[in-house]
């Protein structure tokens, strides 16, 4: 169970200072690494910090995979919903702005969703934060489908099915482009052109 924030002591400047470079070095390992492959030598070596002091911030490394987590769910269901649906079958615009807001959102993070993956079979919290995660992608998505299909396209598609399809899509892609060195142009640019053309194939007008 979570800590009440009323119960969280107030960390000072110093003390916030230390934190972040502990938050920032494993993001950047479980990015590298993933969960398993990285221990807390690793983390405080790369926060340049000593190992006694992760125990002044964290009782152990699930503890902030959890807490990097949750910041980053919270960011995530905060974010304005600036995209609106496609106004034309053919008109990528939509598709574009999505799929870049969701890539400049996950990319940074893209640590924590390989560790939270790698725990969520095992630990049904993390699964629990996954499916958050998921859920969000999904729902947008969901409503992309239903308004394809009340302009007469993708009538053969399960909701809920495609948008599952495509969330999981983006997890994977994510996660591993990274590791082939694909510039964040092209792969929002194929990401959202997987997705268009899920729904309205080649057309080029309602």
């Amino acid at each position: 169970m979570a800590t009440p924030a009323s119960e969280i002591p107030r960390l000072s400047m110093k003390g916030r200072q230390t934190q972040q470079a502990i938050e920032d070095a494993a993001r950047t390992l479980f990015a590298q690494r993933g969960f398993h492959g990285t221990n807390l030598a690793d983390i405080t070596a790369a926060a340049g910090k000593s190992p006694a002091v992760f125990y002044r911030y964290f009782s152990d490394k699930e503890q902030l995979l959890a807490a990097l987590a949750e910041d980053f769910l919270r960011a995530v269901v905060e974010l304005p919903n600036v995209v609106e649906l496609p106004k034309l079958a053919g008109d990528s615009d939509f598709f574009d702005s999505a799929v870049a807001v969701y890539w400049n959102m996950f990319k940074p993070n893209i640590g924590i969703m390989v560790a939270v993956e790698q725990l969520a079979a095992t630990q049904p919290r993390f699964a629990l934060l996954q499916n958050r995660f998921r859920r969000y992608g999904m729902d947008i998505v969901s409503a992309s489908v239903r308004q394809a299909q009340q302009k007469g396209f993708a009538g053969d598609l399960d909701v809920e099915h495609t948008a599952l399809a495509i969330a999981l899509l983006f997890e994977r892609f994510t996660g591993i482009c990274l590791a082939h060195g694909i510039s964040d142009e092209a792969a929002v640019r194929m990401l959202a052109t997987i997705w268009r053309k899920t729904l309205y194939g080649d057309s080029k007008e309602i």
